[in-house]
């Protein structure tokens, strides 16, 4: 169930804790509000996201009259709202990342567009009516869409998702002899399939069977032309399940045959020993 009220505050509320989820926007004035040992600061248009069970206290500054907006949701009802679409953006808020939206983060034209959305929310309708509880819901999402975009979710998740897909890349090398798949590397990164598909392309400009038969068969070709081993032992030992599929992406990938390439770089090595000599 999602729960909104604003509440013009006149004393300090000692440190407790909660099943629900709390979004607190500051419509006015100013307050300090601790969470586990770490304490924010907020003012008029900011806001800050404290996940179900995190010990909070808020603490008002005497100065100025406060007025706080409450979004409270429990965790069932927050998960009812998660779509393909906000899934990963919703997880990192529960989670407890991204808790506030401050000063240091945020624009006037953020806490202004966070200060309209509140008061959508302030004056929706109280009604138990489905299209008004629809209505509630799609606000709420506003706000805490408003809030990320604050707090600077999008330049912080763009870090991590290069750490993410270069810990991918790293590992698809360290380990492209082993029969890999998406899902396998996915989890390697600890996300779901379909969003690591996405992000590897974004990064890589390949899908990751793509990526993953470029690295084999430039570990192939590195072997070709190091050793003598047996084109058979090598497309086996660089991943690749039979002769024929090794054969087709390796002239995809390099123009000839893996027996041609091998030949070209022996009549190379031959030709530069005879020019050195």
């Amino acid at each position: 169930m999602l729960w909104t009220s604003s509440v013009l505050f006149r004393q300090n509320i000692e440190q407790h804790k909660h099943n629900v989820h709390e979004m607190v926007v500051c419509l006015t004035g100013c307050v300090n509000i601790q969470i586990n040992d770490e304490q924010y600061s907020l003012s008029s248009g900011h806001s800050i996201f404290i996940p179900a069970q995190y010990a909070h206290s808020i603490n008002i500054i005497k100065q100025a009259e406060t007025t706080l907006l409450f979004a409270c949701i429990d965790p069932p009802s927050f998960d009812t709202l998660s779509t393909p679409t906000n899934r990963l953006f919703l997880n990192t808020l529960s989670t407890g990342k991204f808790l506030i939206n401050n000063e240091f983060q945020s624009t006037d034209n953020s806490t202004k567009k966070m200060l309209a959305v509140a008061e959508e929310l302030v004056n929706s309708p109280n009604s138990s009516s489905p299209l008004h509880a629809s209505l509630k819901e799609a606000l709420y999402l506003r706000l805490l869409f408003t809030h990320m975009s604050g707090a600077g979710y999008e330049e912080s998740t763009s870090e991590l998702a290069t750490l993410r897909m270069n810990k991918a890349q790293n590992w698809i090398h360290d380990n492209y002899a082993l029969d890999i798949t998406l899902e396998i590397v996915a989890n390697q990164v600890n996300i779901s399939r379909s969003h690591f598909a996405r992000q590897f392309r974004q990064h890589t400009g390949f899908s990751v069977i793509e990526y993953l038969l470029k690295v084999r068969c430039d570990a192939a070709a590195n072997l070709l032309a190091s050793s003598s081993t047996d084109i058979t032992e090598v497309a086996f030992a660089t991943g690749f399940s039979n002769l024929s599929h090794f054969y087709r992406h390796f002239k995809r990938r390099y123009g000839i045959t893996p027996r041609a390439f091998r030949q070209m770089i022996k009549h190379q090595g031959n030709t530069l020993t005879a020019k050195s000599a």
